[in-house]
């Protein structure tokens, strides 16, 4: 029982490793003569470990037929499927001529059918004995000139491998081609040195023959790692009805060829076959995009990262990015449009655009804003007041009701002062509860009408904490340009001076800056 485990788990585990790897190739993509040909090399060496599974549990006396007419031929025939795939696989077979391909590279399987007919062993061992738990060859001239030659062609392979990584263009191309060039010098190596060599009462008869799973090893990771050998239906599967990203297929009219499930949910449809993609750009972009893609099929040039605004089957707008190559499709070229989602980044680009620019709370303009317009302002003739303005015991609103109480409050004073000044000048909350603005009026007159306004409004409209009405009492300093200054921190330090003399005789109020102002402040 014990000799039986170690046979299942030498030959019998790797057999069906090979089988099932065989058959998984096979099924991806059955038509394509690239996955006929690894499936029936891999195929191959599942037969020389059942054959060995097989050598082993029967009597000495079969081992010259099994090896001859099995085990022989199988790995002559592992040899020119490898040497036929790699060819294949890297299209290096466009330029053998169409009466060598693809008989040529099956030349070093002549001896199978010279077997048969002769009734002889022309490629391998004829003798063999027992020693310890397995049945070993003697290797002959014979079986040491199938290696020598075998060794001989995978270098070849190698070499060509080499060369046409070298004239390798695409990444992903000579991604395979290194992957390719590695098996095959693993391998060599390997068959070098078990092929060659004898190992009797080390290792199991033919060790070589163990090669096959680093093959094996190493195409699962490309087919996963590259997708490699990758079947149509799981390409297609992959890319239209798993990827999260909406996928459209659209011909040179603008018309949806097909859609992925993601592409539905963007355009909140259910379905988009036969309708024209333009009709979902917003109108201020569709021409555009009409022309980028007229322009694309006219030049044969992809598309990348335009940016494009469509609308929804239910009226909503979202930013979108678009990147797009050309595909064909049943002898039909289409623009494979893969679409990205970039409402959400718009959105907090402008938050943080608004931000930069706004007070979070008030939403009024915050002190850069302010500083920003102001300067450009007063680049003109016109006559311009600078207003500081500071509410007076703001922080007994805090105290008595609350710091969220007075959030309201602050932004209840910032829509008055706002619907004041209206397009007349600027309104900004600068921090704490003091706010600037400047206003552009005619002269002292028109600017003490629009003081006078905002007094009434903020008398009639005080702010209501839990049906209590908090009256809006506040300190009011202005300069006026040009008369006061022409400097933007001049005019605000005046205006700011004007704000103090009203703190300190009695709040609740506004004054004008003046000469007086300024002399009083000197003689202190």
């Amino acid at each position: 029982m014990r000799e039986l485990l170690i046979y299942m788990t030498l030959y019998l585990l790797p057999a069906a490793m090979m089988f099932y790897m065989a058959v998984d190739v096979l099924m991806r993509n059955y038509r394509r003569t690239e996955h006929l040909l690894l499936s029936a090399y891999i195929a191959c060496y599942g037969i020389l470990f059942t054959t060995e599974f097989v050598r082993q549990q029967v009597d000495i006396s079969y081992s010259p037929f099994l090896i001859t007419y099995v085990f022989g031929n199988a790995g002559l025939l592992i040899l020119c499927l490898s040497i036929h795939f790699i060819i294949k696989i890297t299209g290096m077979n466009k330029r053998i001529p169409s009466f060598l391909y693809p008989w040529v590279f099956y030349m070093p399987a002549i001896p199978i059918p010279l077997t048969f007919i002769f009734q002889n062993n022309f490629t391998n061992s004829t003798s063999f004995d027992r020693e310890g738990l397995f049945i070993y060859p003697e290797f002959n001239a014979a079986y040491l000139i199938t290696m020598g030659t075998g060794l001989t062609l995978s270098f070849f392979i190698i070499w060509m491998l080499h060369q046409l990584n070298k004239k390798a263009v695409a990444p992903q191309q000579k991604k395979i081609i290194r992957l390719l060039i590695v098996i095959a010098i693993l391998v060599q190596v390997w068959n070098f040195i078990f092929g060659i060599f004898e190992f009797r009462g080390i290792m199991p008869p033919y060790p070589y023959i163990y090669g096959g799973i680093i093959w094996i090893g190493a195409l699962a990771y490309g087919m996963k790692k590259f997708d490699f050998l990758a079947s149509y239906h799981k390409r297609f599967s992959t890319l239209h009805e798993i990827n999260p990203s909406p996928i459209l297929l659209i011909d040179r009219e603008g018309i949806i060829e097909s859609s992925n499930p993601a592409a539905l949910s963007l355009l909140s449809v259910k379905a988009l076959k036969g309708k024209q993609f333009t009709d979902f750009i917003s109108d201020d972009r569709r021409d555009g995009a009409l022309e980028r893609f007229q322009y694309m099929f006219d030049r044969g040039e992809r598309i990348s990262q335009y940016e494009s605004r469509v609308t929804t089957e239910n009226g909503e707008k979202k930013y979108i990015l678009i990147e797009g190559d050309f595909v064909f499709v049943e002898h039909k070229l289409y623009i494979l449009c893969i679409i990205r989602d970039v409402q959400a980044y718009k959105e907090a680009e402008e938050t943080i655009r608004f931000l930069a620019y706004h007070d979070p709370l008030t939403k009024l303009p915050n002190r850069r804003a302010f500083y920003e317009g102001a300067t450009s302002v007063l680049k003109g003739a016109q006559t311009t007041a600078m207003l500081i303005l500071d509410l007076d015991d703001f922080k007994a609103v805090n105290d008595t009701f609350g710091h969220q109480t007075g959030d309201e409050y602050l932004k209840h004073v910032g829509d008055i002062l706002q619907d004041i000044i209206g397009d007349s000048g600027l309104a900004a909350r600068v921090g704490g509860d003091e706010f600037f603005a400047y206003v552009q009026c005619e002269g002292e007159d028109e600017l003490k009408q629009l003081i006078s306004r905002l007094m009434r409004q903020f008398e009639k409209k005080p702010y209501w904490a839990e049906n209590t009405p908090l009256e809006i009492k506040f300190s009011l300093g202005i300069s006026c340009y040009p008369h006061h200054g022409t400097k933007l921190e001049t005019l605000i330090h005046k205006a700011d001076q004007a704000m103090y003399k009203i703190k300190k005789n009695g709040k609740n109020d506004f004054y004008i800056w003046n000469e007086k102002l300024e002399t009083s402040n000197s003689s202190r």
